[in-house]
């Protein structure tokens, strides 16, 4: 009798509780709250798609006034970044279009209240400035970066190569030779 009594008592908890579910999340949805990691992610695209457009007033006004950008994953081995750029620098790559291709790729996002650590990987053709010296380049990047809600908005504060597996970006077979 003890058994069928408690079995009972599961099966009301587990139908209140299976009722406070259906009841609450609409009442959340309701109130249109979004999720700041959507947020973050959404801003991360459209960071990556106004690089490639060159809209300078647009970067300039998502990224922090003591931004960061390292480039190359050199310094993950000892070594050095290929080079390092403040916020003006970034800008100035921004304006000359050196960034003709950015596609993200496995991005994920940490939250941490109102920082978020995004990490993932993009595809790049890269045009250098001095276009007649130095060729185009695609590569595949991998990332680490952090962006921090101030003033109601979020802000790009730092970005990171870093060392990530070696697969091909999508849609080429890294195994197939040109002719």
């Amino acid at each position: 009798m003890k058994t069928r009594a408690l079995f009972n008592e599961l099966r009301r908890l587990t139908i209140v509780s299976l009722g406070f579910f259906a009841w609450a999340s609409p009442v959340f949805a309701q109130h249109g709250e979004k999720e700041p990691a959507s947020d973050v992610l959404a801003l991360e695209q459209q960071i990556e798609e106004a690089i490639v457009r060159g809209d300078v007033a647009f970067v300039d006004r998502v990224t922090s006034t003591d931004f960061s950008f390292v480039h190359g994953d050199g310094w993950t081995h000892g070594g050095r970044p290929l080079m390092s750029d403040d916020k003006a620098a970034f800008l100035k790559r921004v304006a000359d279009k050196e960034y003709i291709v950015h596609d993200l790729d496995q991005v994920k996002v940490e939250m941490h209240g109102d920082v978020a650590i995004t990490s993932g990987r993009y595809v790049s053709l890269f045009v250098p400035a001095n276009r007649t010296a130095n060729p185009a380049r695609l590569n595949s990047i991998w990332f680490e970066r952090v962006y921090a809600k101030r003033n109601g908005e979020w802000q790009f504060l730092s970005h990171r190569t870093v060392h990530g597996p070696n697969i091909a970006p999508a849609g080429i077979d890294p195994t197939a030779t040109q002719r």
